[in-house]
């Protein structure tokens, strides 16, 4: 398999990633993460994005990919080129400008959501992709929240906002997988979010200092 291989990040701006399967506790260390920046550097000086973007998101395929129980006559390489012709767009539109005026970007899910998702699902020699890849941004740091994956699986559940959503149990656990030898060989910040969220958060705290972030 191809390694990942991203645009350096030559600007005066941060980018800060962070990555996880869904119910790992990303939202609540974005929130931390936003709120310690923004009282450092101003609300204006620290922006906090999601991809992919709404542009995909809200197309037929994908949520056919996201509510539907039958995926057999989906072709995952077709999510796959919508979301990364966004994260593509997204970057190009509102990462960059952000990063050339020298602010903080967080961003919900990047790249390496994708690649996860490809990998446990046995795309492995998708040249295409990493011949796209080669046009994002690489971020300064990339935090993977990290719990067990029936952890995950019992956090979904009990969202009310997920009642509606078809989960592929398997799935999760390949991804999260997926992700967790992503991170030892991208060398990510593993935050342990089973535990309680300032024992988490100090993790972030941590990197960030190291970093001169704060």
């Amino acid at each position: 398999m191809r390694k990942l291989t991203l645009k350096s990040n030559t600007y005066s701006g941060k980018l800060i990633v962070f990555e996880g399967t869904d119910g790992a506790g990303k939202t609540t260390m974005i929130g931390l993460t936003r709120q310690l920046l923004e009282e450092k550097y101003g609300e204006e000086q620290v922006i906090s994005v999601k991809q992919p973007t709404d542009m995909s998101r809200k197309t037929k395929l994908f949520q056919k990919m996201m509510y539907s129980r039958n995926h057999e006559n989906i072709d995952y390489r077709a999510v796959q080129l919508l979301t990364m012709s966004d994260r593509v767009q997204h970057c190009f539109e509102t990462v960059v400008p952000a990063l050339k005026e020298g602010k903080t970007v967080i961003c919900d899910r990047y790249i390496f959501t994708s690649l996860a998702n490809m990998l446990a699902r046995g795309y492995r020699e998708e040249n295409w992709f990493f011949d796209v890849a080669k046009h994002l941004i690489q971020p300064n740091i990339t935090f993977l929240a990290y719990v067990d994956p029936e952890l995950a699986i019992r956090r979904i559940k009990e969202r009310p906002s997920e009642s509606d959503r078809y989960l592929d149990e398997n799935l999760l656990r390949n991804v999260a997988k997926e992700f967790k030898d992503m991170a030892i060989e991208q060398k990510f910040e593993i935050i342990d979010t089973s535990q309680d969220s300032q024992s988490a958060f100090a993790v972030v705290k941590k990197r960030l200092e190291k970093e001169g972030l704060i």
